[in-house]
């Protein structure tokens, strides 16, 4: 899994920076072939996955539209044993120090407006991200304890590509489009948590398939995401 920890950090090195509303990157083919194909294949099941309560998840008559899996060594563990060693290893090149840094020193401006030279202890976490029809997310910067994301997107081929992630700039109390990733197989894109980081999804329709992602988010240490309650 080296080439893969490798091609992943010279992607992001290599990308281009859009500044609006605050720095974003969007990368393709960010996994060799072959391991994005791996993943397609290894995808978690559905009842490995757990509903969220967000409210922008759930529709008028209760219909819950999103799920997600945290990428630990106890939900790895209750995957199809199959596909355990691959999420073991994938797991191992998504927490790692080197990508993690990566992904820093790409917005290193940002992270030094907002912690200066002394960074605090942070703390990578993968999550995958089943969304189904309905399933939307209003505008918002990402809440305070998030440093940054990157996000993967795992479409079989481009008929979402209209899916992808909104970023938006401010105007008074109104948010205007500035672009739509597109959700294109084996691609990616990545921000920095500001306060003019306005992005969002828009509404999943009806006869859309799932919608399926793996979210790298940077938190600050001892604010990150755990599910062990949710498997107790």
């Amino acid at each position: 899994m080296k080439a893969v920890l490798d091609q992943l950090v010279e992607k992001i090195r290599q990308a281009t920076i859009d500044p609006h509303p605050s720095e974003n990157i969007y990368i393709e083919n960010i996994f060799p072939a072959p391991i994005y194909q791996e993943i397609l294949a290894r995808l978690p099941k559905d009842n490995d996955y757990i509903y969220i309560e967000h409210p922008d998840a759930i529709l008028p008559d209760g219909t819950k539209t999103r799920k997600l899996l945290d990428l630990t060594d106890n939900t790895i563990s209750r995957l199809n044993a199959d596909d355990q060693n691959f999420w073991q290893q994938m797991k191992a090149v998504l927490i790692s120090s080197e990508l993690q840094r990566a992904i820093l020193e790409k917005f290193n401006i940002r992270m030094l407006e907002r912690f200066g030279l002394n960074w605090p202890e942070m703390v990578t976490v993968p999550i995958f991200y089943r969304d189904l029809p309905g399933y939307r997310i209003s505008v918002h910067t990402d809440a305070p304890y998030k440093v940054a994301t990157m996000q993967f997107y795992f479409p079989k081929d481009d008929s979402q590509i209209h899916l992808g992630t909104s970023f938006h700039t401010r105007v008074g109390n109104t948010f205007p489009l500035l672009k739509t990733n597109a959700f294109k197989p084996n691609s990616a894109y990545a921000f920095a948590r500001t306060e003019t980081s306005w992005h969002s999804v828009q509404e999943m329709a009806r006869h859309e398939a799932q919608r399926d992602s793996l979210a790298l988010t940077i938190y600050l240490k001892g604010h990150e995401y755990d599910s062990s309650k949710e498997y107790k």
